[in-house]
């Protein structure tokens, strides 16, 4: 039965927990790797240690979204974030390269465990609610609102990061602290799963969880082939992430707080592209297409910004518009790809997906960084560019299937 009552307070507890969670998260955007760069570490060594961390994520991420389906979302999520809480620490406290990969680690298992966990939980939460229809407009909403997020504490880490580039780590190992409590209060309603748990059988209930999973990501053309341009994307961007803040504080050379500005900048073009998604009017027919077009144009111009890169400000105008379509897209995935799942396995199956995210990650920021250093920003990111649109024929071979494992289990 439809619960409008029930359906408007799963929605803004989901809405709450997401903004809590992206404003501890923000206080490290932009000013990343110009912490990293002052410890001492150089180009090749930053994109390693993040690769570290996808690395980590990959083995990881499937288990721990196990772990989210057996024992349940809420304790997921604040495990997750309480781990990613002790990363930040020993971040503000290292010195050294390999200290470094030792909190990326942490990092990596931490955000495993709440990946997908806040989603999981707030799809279920809808359904058992009776909530009816596409849910593009509520993923665009949350893109939005943790976009918000992520721009009000970037520019609070950035201004921090001018007084002492170490301090955004601390703001921000607070900040999972604060979001884990939020969580644990707010991610209610899931069921009793968890006390039937033999605690005992759990190693040989994930590794079934595990085997079930990646079958069925395999099994489903659909959920496999989202997978696949998810981490192509992934692979061509995650470079990018790293070098836009080094490239424009080398060129403004007035403070590490423009970081935080051009962040903002770059997030509001990311939040007008979701609003575009969220006054469209659904149509399952056309997501093929329409997720392709965006695909292209934003690669077109990631690769364009790689060849004016000396002109910061037309890189400036170039990325703000990129991100449009970048912020459009992400969206009408999440909501594409959430549907293609049964509630026992959301979270598993989420973790299947981001598991090829990871991979392409890790693989794109060794290859981007080996270009960067023998070609320059210039090639990495034209390179990066034509990579990204291998993602277009992933979403176009989609078009007129309508598969989905949640119907087939049905059945």
């Amino acid at each position: 039965m439809h619960n409008g009552g029930a359906i408007g307070g799963v929605i803004r507890r989901d809405y709450a927990v997401w903004f809590t969670y992206s404003l501890a998260g923000g206080f490290l955007f932009g000013v990343y790797p110009i912490f990293l760069h002052s410890r001492g570490l150089n180009q090749f060594e930053i994109n390693s240690v993040l690769a570290g961390y996808f690395v980590v994520t990959f083995l990881t991420d499937v288990p721990t979204g196990a772990f989210a389906d057996a024992l349940g979302r809420r304790r997921s999520f604040v495990l997750g974030a309480m781990l990613r809480a002790a990363a930040f620490t020993v971040y503000f406290l290292a010195r050294h390269y390999w200290v470094f990969l030792l909190a990326e680690s942490i990092d990596g298992v931490g955000t495993t465990f709440s990946n997908g966990a806040i989603d999981a939980w707030g799809v279920d939460a809808l359904d058992a609610a009776g909530y009816e229809g596409l849910k593009d407009g509520l993923f665009s909403r949350i893109a939005q609102l943790t976009t918000v997020g992520f721009m009000i504490s970037a520019i609070g880490g950035a201004y921090v990061a001018n007084i002492n580039l170490a301090w955004p780590w601390l703001c921000g190992a607070a900040g999972y602290l604060i979001a884990a409590a939020i969580g644990y209060a707010l991610m209610a309603g899931e069921g009793r799963r968890g006390a039937r748990v033999n605690l005992g059988a759990l190693p040989r209930m994930i590794v079934r969880r595990v085997i079930d999973a990646i079958g069925a990501g395999f099994e489903s053309r659909t959920v496999l082939m989202l997978s696949a341009a998810g981490a192509i994307q992934v692979a061509a961007w995650s470079p990018y992430w790293l070098e836009w803040p080094l490239l424009f504080n080398q060129s403004y050379g007035v403070g590490v707080w423009i970081i935080g500005w051009i962040y903002c900048a770059l997030s509001a073009g990311r939040m007008l592209g979701a609003e575009i998604v969220s006054r469209s009017r659904p149509d399952r027919a056309a997501r093929p297409g329409r997720i392709s077009a965006l695909v292209g144009l934003a690669s077109v111009l990631l690769a364009a910004a790689g060849m004016m890169h000396r002109r910061p400000n037309v890189v400036l105008i170039i990325l703000f518009v990129m991100n449009i379509f970048a912020g459009a897209t992400q969206p009408l995935v999440s909501s594409w790809f959430n549907e293609q799942i049964d509630p026992e396995r959301r979270a598993t199956l989420l973790s299947f997906n981001s598991t090829f995210a990871t991979l392409g990650g890790s693989i794109g920021l060794i290859a981007n960084g080996f270009i960067a250093d023998r070609a320059g920003l210039s090639a990495a990111w034209q390179f990066a560019g034509m990579l990204s649109m291998l993602a277009i024929p992933c979403y176009l071979a989609l078009r007129g299937d309508t598969f989905e494992i949640g119907a087939q289990t049905a059945k």
